[in-house]
């Protein structure tokens, strides 16, 4: 019985390690993702601080106020098959441009071709999971060009019933499909990814904390969606999330790209964009939030 309490007191010492260790990572990054730093790195390329209507850890002596958390670099997961991918896909016409060279000419080229297509797929695991609100049919798709793969499928079957050379038409529209969809796929890929918390109680949100231009589409302070920004942006949306970690409730403000990824909207590439001055220009809330608990910043106690 004694064996049995000491183990329990060692897995939850390790448990509260471990969460712990997490928690001082939470806001400056894993240094897995810098692996040219012993460190995560006090400031990444492209990232800028929020204007002077913004309530920041970074002004407060209180330790009050929004922090950034960067999420892990789109790019490192996606990139690499990425750049695969065309190989396969100009692979795959090889069996049928010199027939009688393999044992199934048929079936080599297929597997070719969905093998060029599944290694653009690793960007849907970045995607943040909550609804794309992006009215547009081709969007709900992105970063895929579904218009140019739709046209390949359609056009496909009448290699069989008219033409046999028809069947190039409909490659060439998947090769077409294919880059579109690895331009997306990099656009997407080649930005900070971020997003901004406010610690909170959970008892203080409600609707009327909320800054002009955001509608709250939750009651009470929850995780998942509380609010979204009414205005128009060029291939994003904007949203407050409700997160919890542990015992602290925080209120998370997004700006999401078509594609599902959460880029970091205090960069150079938004914050000198006139289109998003409107939006980044004054805090989602009014309130300035709960004090930040010591154990996020392991820097400032060393």
């Amino acid at each position: 019985m004694t064996l049995f309490f000491r183990a329990n007191q060692i897995y939850d010492s390790c448990r509260v390690s471990m969460q712990a260790a997490g928690d001082s990572d939470l806001l400056m990054g894993s240094p897995n993702w810098f692996p040219n730093s012993e460190k995560a790195p006090l400031h990444i390329t492209g990232e800028v601080n929020p204007g002077e209507n913004w309530d920041t850890i970074s002004k407060s002596s209180s330790r009050r106020g929004w922090a950034r958390q960067r999420l892990q670099p789109v790019g490192q997961k996606v990139l690499y098959p990425t750049a695969w991918a065309p190989f396969f896909l100009v692979a795959s016409a090889v069996p049928l441009a010199f027939p009688g060279r393999t044992p199934d000419d048929q079936t080599v080229a297929t597997i070719l071709f969905l093998a060029s297509w599944l290694l653009l797929t690793p960007i849907i695991n970045q995607k943040d999971g909550l609804p794309n609100r992006f009215p547009s049919f081709p969007s709900k798709f992105h970063p895929f060009d579904i218009t140019f793969i739709v046209l390949g499928v359609l056009v496909f079957p009448l290699h069989i019933f008219i033409d046999s050379r028809i069947g190039w038409f409909s490659f060439l529209f998947f090769c077409i499909a294919h880059y579109k969809t690895i331009q997306n796929i990099v656009s997407a890929a080649n930005r900070n990814s971020a997003r901004w918390l406010l610690p909170i109680e959970v008892e203080d949100y409600s609707e009327d904390i909320l800054s002009k231009g955001w509608r709250s589409i939750s009651k009470r302070h929850k995780n998942g969606p509380l609010a979204i920004w009414e205005g128009d942006l060029p291939n994003y949306t904007a949203d407050i999330v409700g997160v919890t970690r542990g015992e602290v409730s925080f209120v998370a403000f997004n700006l999401k790209h078509k594609s599902g990824i959460l880029h970091d909207p205090f960069s150079t590439c938004f914050t000198e964009n006139q289109q998003f001055h409107t939006l980044l220009e004054n805090p989602p809330t009014k309130i300035s939030g709960e004090i930040w608990p010591e154990h996020y910043f392991p820097n400032e106690e060393e």
